[in-house]
């Protein structure tokens, strides 16, 4: 019995020393697990805010702002079409891509405004998709035979390559390129990855199932075969002689003379000039003036931007806010900006069919 007795004793000190513990420690993990929660809670909030700031957006009219102000609120709108061009998306007044979803959208607020009379489109993108290109350059056309003009303005700042160039030149066209620009690369690319190698490295493989023997061409655990890579060359060939051709309508050109720059190079705007990639080197005042000129606008007319303000969601995770958040040197946050932003002169490429 006397044995017995210490070892109880401990089991007594150890069993109030935990319940202690527990006690003194439950109003900390319960304040912690609130706080979690109400994250949790304005995170889905926020994203649920976001969906419906958009929805609100697409379905009021847009917000402009007069960067000039005349003794007229009739004017010309500069619309600026900003990154790859793709048709997914549908984020208002995104910075990062040229969403043709969007572009709709606007343009048809744009119509319902009559004090824009006529509109720059104001490019900087280095492509996009086949299929988007061509959906916006329609857009184009439509938006400006809507207006009564039967010539779109184009002011090309820092980078107007490949699909921006097909969407624009799918219009009668009069273009202002920046002194500093660069303007080009006509052509076309489908990129197919062969993860094949890869995967047998780690061990995968799948059974597939086919009709046919190219029904799956382009899967990427298998090497393409002679036939399917000479069907796609013929795919690729066809979109580029149907490019050339939409450059030798659009600028004016001998099509054989578009042969000779349409080699996917990327040209400095003195040499894009020589070619006639656009009508003249200028800044976009110079394509303001000739829109409004085209609109039949004298002296005293508006210049509008659309007005986009960032949403809750945002404002919570721009450069500011992280740095705030993660006590990251601003240095640190500019390069992360710089990183994951278009730097001019870079072809980016984007969905399987690019131009």
């Amino acid at each position: 019995m006397s044995e017995k007795l210490p070892s109880t004793n401990v089991n007594i000190k150890s069993n109030s020393f935990l319940w202690t513990f527990i006690i003194f420690s439950l109003p900390s993990f319960l304040s912690g697990l609130v706080g979690l929660l109400i994250i949790i809670i304005l995170f889905f909030g926020a994203l649920a805010g976001v969906s419906g700031a958009n929805q609100k957006n697409n379905d009021k009219s847009l917000s402009l702002i007069e960067t000039s102000s005349g003794s007229t609120k009739d004017g010309v709108l500069v619309y600026y079409l900003r990154g790859p061009i793709t048709t997914k998306g549908s984020s208002s007044g995104s910075k990062d891509a040229i969403y043709t979803e969007t572009v709709a959208k606007d343009f048809k607020q744009i119509k319902e405004n009559a004090n824009i009379k006529n509109i720059v489109f104001a490019m900087d993108t280095p492509g996009g998709s086949v299929f988007a290109s061509k959906v916006l350059g329609d857009q184009i056309n439509d938006l400006i035979k809507f207006k009564g003009q039967n010539q779109a303005v184009y002011y090309f700042d820092q980078v107007v390559a490949s699909g921006g160039l097909l969407a624009s030149y799918k219009t009668n066209n009069y273009i202002v390129g920046s002194q500093y620009g660069e303007t080009g690369s006509i052509g076309v690319i489908l990129t197919l990855p062969n993860l094949k190698g890869t995967a047998e490295k780690v061990g995968y493989s799948e059974t597939v199932i086919k009709s046919s023997a190219s029904k799956d061409y382009g899967n990427p655990l298998r090497d393409i075969s002679p036939d399917e890579q000479a069907f796609l060359q013929n795919q690729v060939n066809t979109e580029f002689e149907g490019f050339v051709d939409i450059v030798a309508k659009g600028r004016k050109l001998e099509r054989d003379k578009v042969k000779v720059f349409a080699n996917g190079f990327v040209y400095d705007n003195k040499k894009a000039l020589e070619y006639g990639l656009f009508d003249e080197i200028g800044d976009l005042k110079k394509s303001i003036e000739k829109s409004a000129s085209n609109a039949n606008l004298k002296s005293g007319y508006t210049v509008y931007e659309i007005k986009n303000e960032p949403n809750i969601f945002e404002s919570l995770f721009q450069a500011s806010a992280i740095h705030n958040i993660l006590g990251l040197p601003t240095a640190t946050i500019d390069k992360l900006d710089k990183a994951s932003s278009l730097q001019p002169g870079t072809m980016y490429m984007i969905d399987s069919t690019k131009i």
